[in-house]
């Protein structure tokens, strides 16, 4: 990691909801006046997510996709409706996908066409990286071997062949692997050597456990994340892996496969007690998030806010590895003062 000289590394997580507003109390005009305003030691590139959101539309070179004012469809086939446009933190609403049907079977997973690589030119990305240069530098595709995979196929079809038709599932996800590796393989070249991060996410966890079973999770999905995990840090990166809700049962299995920081720690959820989680992980771990999104920072006051940060700091920094951000984004309508108090917090402890 990209040393800052500092005693708490902190990291800004919203969407344009949130930011445009915030950017408007902080009477800043753009993202680097705000991340520099509120002391962020992270950037995002803005190409991030080739499906829940537009960020990566630029960039993209391929067939012209379906697209009107209120419905597009990504490049993997799936149809959204059209709400956060190109915002790199935003999630759009999925409508259907290309293999949602009941009678699905292998050969109609093997004879989609997936993009081919050569429909993205992600060559502005380099200019990208030197602008912000002074900062932790995190990309990557989402690689949402998960994610996408459910929402191509329909998450209850999905879940229900998972228990019926296992190789139907491992058909697709090990095919939605092998395309992000070959996208991030093109991504990473154009960045190599000025990225530090690669971020990727599925969501596992709900609130009280896992959605799948720690037995289906290692037989769908432990292979493939070693094969997207061992390819970043062959570009000499670290490896940030998102996954809401209660993962604690996951943490070994991803220690092992070489994750180096996990986000966005939702202490709130099963299992995700912070001061058990640094006894068990903290020394192989950084942890990134735990500002709780769900109740103190939408509906605290500033004092609730700066006593809760110091809280987390003083349970998750055990070993220098605790990395201050949102649960989760930050939420629209949350009071911009309990956001600017996070920063002035941080800012406050790494004087002392």
């Amino acid at each position: 990691m990209k040393s800052m000289n500092k005693l708490l590394l902190s990291d800004f997580l919203a969407t344009k909801q949130v930011t445009v507003p915030l950017m408007e109390y902080l009477s800043v005009n753009t993202e680097r006046e705000l991340i520099d305003t509120l002391g962020c030691d992270f950037y995002y590139l803005s190409c991030r997510d080739i499906s829940q959101n537009e960020s990566c539309l630029p960039f993209y070179k391929g067939p012209k996709p379906e697209c009107t004012k209120t419905e597009r469809k990504c490049p993997l086939g799936i149809r959204w409706k059209r709400k956060v446009f190109d915002d790199k933190f935003g999630v759009d609403e999925v409508i259907d996908g290309p293999l949602m049907k009941d009678n699905i079977e292998v050969e109609d997973i093997q004879n989609f066409r997936f993009p081919e690589p050569e429909w993205f030119d992600f060559s502005p990305l380099a200019d990208e990286c030197n602008q912000f240069k002074d900062k932790i530098i995190v990309g990557g595709l989402w690689s949402g071997i998960h994610g996408d995979s459910y929402r191509m196929m329909g998450y209850e079809n999905f879940l229900i062949n998972i228990a019926v038709n296992r190789h139907l599932i491992k058909t697709l996800v090990n095919r939605m692997t092998d395309f992000y590796l070959t996208l991030n393989r093109h991504y990473f070249e154009v960045v190599k050597g000025r990225m530090d991060v690669f971020f990727m996410g599925n969501d596992f966890g709900s609130q009280s456990g896992l959605m799948i079973s720690l037995d289906d999770w290692k037989d769908i999905y432990f292979n493939n994340y070693k094969k997207l995990i061992d390819q970043a840090h062959g570009y000499d990166l670290k490896v940030m892996v998102h996954s809401c809700g209660s993962i604690e049962p996951l943490l070994p299995f991803f220690i092992e496969l070489g994750v180096d920081i996990i986000d966005p720690v939702q202490t709130s959820a099963k299992g995700m007690d912070p001061v058990s989680l640094v006894r068990k992980y903290g020394k192989d771990l950084y942890f990134h998030g735990a500002i709780d999104t769900q109740s103190v920072l939408p509906f605290g006051s500033t004092r609730d806010v700066k006593s809760h940060v110091l809280e987390m700091v003083s349970k998750l920094n055990e070993y220098q590895q605790y990395i201050v951000v949102p649960s989760n984004n930050f939420m629209p309508g949350t009071p911009p003062q309990n956001i600017k108090m996070v920063y002035s917090t941080i800012q406050e402890l790494n004087k002392q």
